[in-house]
């Protein structure tokens, strides 16, 4: 008479054989916090903006130029229905958008009551940076984005500077449109 194995026995055996031949798991990987941001290029610089920071990102609007203000607010747009200033930001930085205008931006951000839109030459999309790339180096910084940039991440090809649009709109430059 031949014995037979039990179901639980069979099981018990493939779970052995099973487990000789199993492979370890990966090593663990250290879980770095990142940043969101959006990034973009503003007079040839590489610039990055907290994703919390900004509404929208539009193609350059149909915008209606505004007498008596500075050179570089370019008009006023309709946004759904809510007026939009929008300002050339290469030019308020002394410089001019370099950009074809079928690549150019612009940036909408609405701050402390300030609803604003910023021309840029070209928006490259959404980007997490991993924090520990950020540095504060102002030798990283032009002098002319000085004033608007937190520090800046380093990547293997690049180097992205943070622009702060609170620390824009608290320049009183910024602020007084008015020619």
């Amino acid at each position: 008479m031949t014995s037979q194995r039990s179901p639980f026995k069979v099981l018990l055996s493939l779970a052995q054989r099973y487990a000789e031949n199993a492979r370890g798991l990966p090593a663990q990987q250290d879980i770095v916090a990142t940043r969101k941001v959006v990034c973009f290029s503003l007079l040839g610089h590489n610039l990055a903006l907290p994703l919390e920071e900004l509404i929208e990102i539009i193609e350059m609007p149909q915008y209606t130029p505004l007498p008596r203000v500075k050179y570089w607010v370019l008009g006023m747009a309709n946004l759904r229905g809510r007026l939009l200033p929008v300002i050339n930001l290469a030019e308020f930085l002394g410089g001019k958008l370099s950009g074809a205008p079928k690549v150019q931006r612009v940036i909408v951000i609405d701050m402390s009551g300030v609803f604003v839109g910023l021309a840029v030459d070209r928006v490259y999309g959404m980007r997490h940076f991993k924090v520990d790339t950020f540095t504060r180096r102002a030798d990283l910084v032009p002098e002319t984005l000085a004033p608007y940039v937190e520090g800046s991440f380093a990547q293997q090809d690049s180097v992205w500077m943070l622009l702060r649009p609170c620390q824009l709109l608290n320049d009183q430059r910024f602020m007084e449109v008015a020619a």
